[in-house]
């Protein structure tokens, strides 16, 4: 089971950097619950692994993440929809990407959040926090709780 989440880790992580180019720092092992203040978005898991993965991150991070892959500023709900399809979008690539190396899941369909939210539901999580380029204000972190 370690050895596949190492696996939905590397893929996540992967799968982020085919998106928009991002800076990682070491995984940490996190509690819940946790707390998001900004944007998130949460896509459930199913399959050889279930559990979920959560994307937070700062208004500024989302914002420059539509520029980098739409080429043009959201704002309001466009920017709203766009938290979305980006953890969609995460969850997809990482889903096609662990299917290519033989294990299958499957994803739901992507829950934003806004504002102060604290995600809980499970004991554990593994944490990676990232910068969206350099930018100390684009910041945001992928987390992953899954169920042993």
């Amino acid at each position: 089971m370690q050895s596949q989440i190492v696996m939905l880790l590397n893929a996540a992580l992967t799968s982020i950097n085919e998106l928009v180019q991002v800076t990682t720092d070491k995984p940490s092992l996190v509690l819940a619950p946790i707390l998001q203040t900004d944007y998130g978005v949460l896509v459930g898991i199913t399959g050889n692994l279930k559990g979920r993965l959560f994307i937070t991150g700062t208004k500024a991070m989302f914002e420059k993440a539509g520029i980098a892959m739409y080429g043009m500023q959201l704002t309001d709900d466009m920017l709203e929809s766009f938290v979305g399809e980006f953890g969609n979008s995460v969850a997809g690539h990482t889903a096609t990407r662990l299917y290519n190396q033989g294990m299958t899941i499957d994803i739901t369909p992507p829950t934003t959040m806004m504002g102060t939210v604290r995600l809980g539901g499970f004991s554990r999580a593994l944490q990676v926090p990232f910068l969206l380029g350099n930018d100390p204000v684009a910041d945001g972190q992928l987390v992953l709780a899954v169920e042993e």
